[in-house]
């Protein structure tokens, strides 16, 4: 059974949102309407470089695939899953200077789209845009725009007051990533960046996943016939992943006088997602173990769940790979192929994204490159545009600015071993075509 564990280099506050019953009562309770989309992408600052990323660990990437699990009645690959991906942005400014900017808040929202079920497809939006008006308007620990705003008034008065240095900017950022979808689940991952002044920002995790049958939110009591023995299972093996590496346990042991039961406490609901090994559970900050450990993730495999999980939930079997290319549209042939989606990143050029053969989990992401950090973590990734859990012959029609620098846009997509790889778009400097390169690019100049 593997751990997995991930060091993230902030302070990080409790991120909590309501559960299915609060829900369904705040959608009866009158909310500000939510701000107008930007079309541009946010810019956001770079991540804290990490002592360590591990499993599970969404912005360490995918975990290395072990041998696809084969049980009868799995789930299946079904039709194609496609997440269109809208960043909405808001600046607010100082009331005596319109060009001192005192709070930038910004959150991801994901449109899922099934063409054979739209009805579930709706049912989970819905979900997904209520979870965006209890952020913006604030609910449980989210504090939510306006009090961040005034928060950020008072710190500037008293910042002007005392003639100080302090930070007068703050912000609120919230970014999601699709970790599983197929037949039976889809499943995200939400985190969250607040900075409110001071050396970091605070951050937290939430998971959420959804039945891509019925569009309902899927709790851990659903997901086994026998959900009291299903959840003292899932302890166990959290329990069993922390012990393979006697030095954390130890280390949690000397800070939890029970470190059975503090570990065993990571298994509730909003806070675990399905992974590609397993089901993944994780801690707030410093809410197990020493501070320093920051957020602990545990992958649960589901070779170790397999006879207590409903067949349905195990992950799709992944078959057949396939080879990503990219070209001007007006060089593609008409009819040749099939054109899925469009998608608009910037004004620009209208390129053709096409796939042979067969991808998963393909990604289009904004990303800056990040010379002075260790080589796997250069590119970080500033805004995410689509996703679909898997391509087969077909095209995106993707509309972009092609820089003739370096590259600002990554296609990132699985194999059907789990291997993730990486393109980026770039310019040819022989005839200024469109290709794509691997992550060995180097910036330059």
């Amino acid at each position: 059974m593997k751990k997995t564990f991930a060091l993230i280099l902030c302070i990080c506050m409790a991120f909590s949102l309501c559960a299915c019953a609060g829900l369904d009562a705040i959608r009866n309770t009158e909310l500000p309407p939510l701000p107008t989309p930007v079309s541009a992408p946010e810019e956001t600052p770079a991540p804290a470089a990490e002592q360590s990323a591990a499993p599970g660990d969404p912005e360490s990437g995918p975990a290395e695939e072990t041998a696809p699990v084969s049980f009868e009645g799995r789930a299946e690959l079904g039709e194609q899953i496609r997440i269109f991906l809208r960043q909405t942005k808001e600046t607010e400014y100082a009331p005596d200077d319109e060009k001192m900017p005192l709070l930038t808040f910004s959150y991801v929202t994901p449109e899922v789209r099934m063409d054979g079920d739209p009805a579930a497809a709706e049912e989970i939006n819905e979900q997904l845009r209520v979870l965006d008006e209890l952020y913006y308007s604030g609910f449980g620990d989210d504090m939510g725009k306006n009090h961040l705003y005034e928060i950020a008034l008072d710190n500037y008065a008293y910042a002007k007051s005392k003639n100080t240095q302090t930070e007068t900017l703050y912000s609120s950022f919230r970014s999601v990533d699709c970790m599983r979808a197929d037949s039976s689940v889809i499943s995200f991952l939400y985190w969250t960046s607040v900075y409110t002044g001071g050396a970091q920002d605070q951050r937290g995790y939430v998971g959420r996943s959804y039945s891509s049958e019925t569009g309902e939110k899927l709790t851990l009591d659903m997901l086994a016939p026998d959900a009291e023995s299903f959840r003292e299972k899932l302890a166990a093996c959290v329990i069993s992943a922390a012990r393979e590496d006697q030095e954390l346990y130890h280390r949690i042991s000397q800070n939890d006088m029970d470190a059975d039961a503090a570990l065993a406490s990571l298994v509730r609901d909003d806070n675990w997602y399905f992974g590609g090994e397993g089901l993944v559970f994780f801690s707030s900050w410093g809410e197990i173990g020493p501070e320093e450990y920051g957020i602990l993730f545990f992958t649960v495999p589901y070779t170790a769940i397999a006879g207590a999980i409903e067949p349905k939930y195990l992950p799709a079997l992944r078959e057949g790979d396939g080879s990503v290319s990219i070209t001007r549209i007006e060089d593609v042939e008409e009819g040749s192929v099939s054109i899925i989606d469009r998608v608009v990143v910037s004004d620009g050029d209208e390129l053709c994204l096409k796939v042979d053969g067969t991808v998963y989990d393909l990604m289009i992401c904004s990303f800056y490159y990040l010379e002075q950090v260790d080589e796997d973590e250069r590119f970080y990734e500033s805004a995410r545009h689509w996703y679909a859990n898997y391509m087969t012959d077909c095209a995106l029609q993707l509309c972009t600015l092609v820089p003739e620098g370096m590259p600002d846009l990554m296609i990132r997509y699985t194999d059907s071993s789990g291997v993730q790889h990486r393109r980026f778009i770039s310019q040819s400097g022989a005839d200024g075509g469109v290709m794509l390169v691997d992550d060995t690019i180097q910036a330059v100049g």
